[in-house]
């Protein structure tokens, strides 16, 4: 990895800076070599997952926007590999910049596990502390270049597995874009990777996929929003 992969900007990628990433060489063999590993860790620790809803994802056209409640750092994984392959490789994930980037240039481990998670998870940063107006911009950008995108509305992980309230920002990328947001539900990735755990436990994660839902021009961001995390709860209490 040369010094240039490392460096990140002060704040979040644009489109073109996050797709350059993701074509690079290395960032493409990283990524064969670590999905392969992480199929390796995923049978000897016993880990499964269960999906539901799958057959919601045929109709409706891509690109989508998948909004789901947040547990684990497993859940990003989980969601992935549940998706088609060509579908898969063609989304990207929202992740904080304030938690992966390395914001003010210091860091070295940040870049490095900046660069891994957008080798393994086509993972991006956007920001959640500042004003997010930069990082809506970047995911209406994606989405118009056909990338679907994941992102967790709540803005955090659950340490406590309870649904927080959906923040609005993502309704206006929805308003803006026209595309559909898809409600995921995701329940247990809390038991089986546990915040500051590294290696999964023993156990079955269960992700279940809603009804695609449009924004309508007759509500508010924040209505549109608080539509998605019902879906998401009512799927949670079915699991």
């Amino acid at each position: 990895m040369t010094s240039q992969e490392l460096i990140k900007p002060k704040t979040p990628p644009n489109a073109d800076d996050i797709l350059k990433q993701f074509s690079r060489p290395r960032v493409l063999i990283c990524r064969v070599i670590l999905l392969t590993c992480l199929k390796f860790v995923k049978w000897i620790r016993r880990v499964k997952w269960i999906t539901s809803g799958f057959y919601l994802l045929e109709r409706v056209e891509h690109p989508v926007i998948f909004a789901s409640n947040h547990q684990s750092h497993v859940d990003t994984h989980v969601i992935l590999a549940t998706l088609p392959v060509t579908l898969r490789n063609k989304t990207a994930v929202a992740a904080a910049f304030d938690h992966f980037a390395d914001a003010d240039g210091t860091s070295k481990r940040k870049r490095i596990i900046q660069f891994l998670v957008a080798a393994i998870w086509h993972a991006f940063s956007i920001e959640r502390i500042k004003s997010p107006l930069r990082s809506i911009r970047t995911m209406q950008d994606l989405l118009s270049r056909g990338w679907s995108i994941i992102i967790y509305p709540e803005g955090t992980r659950s340490r406590t597995g309870d649904i927080a309230r959906f923040k609005p920002g993502l309704g206006l990328v929805a308003k803006k874009t026209g595309r559909p947001v898809v409600p995921v539900c995701i329940q247990g990735g809390l038991q089986v990777l546990p915040e500051a755990t590294y290696l999964p436990h023993r156990g079955t994660i269960r992700v279940s996929f809603g009804e695609p839902l449009h924004f309508s021009k007759d509500e508010s961001s924040s209505e549109f929003m608080a539509r998605v995390e019902s879906a998401v709860r009512s799927m949670a209490d079915d699991q």
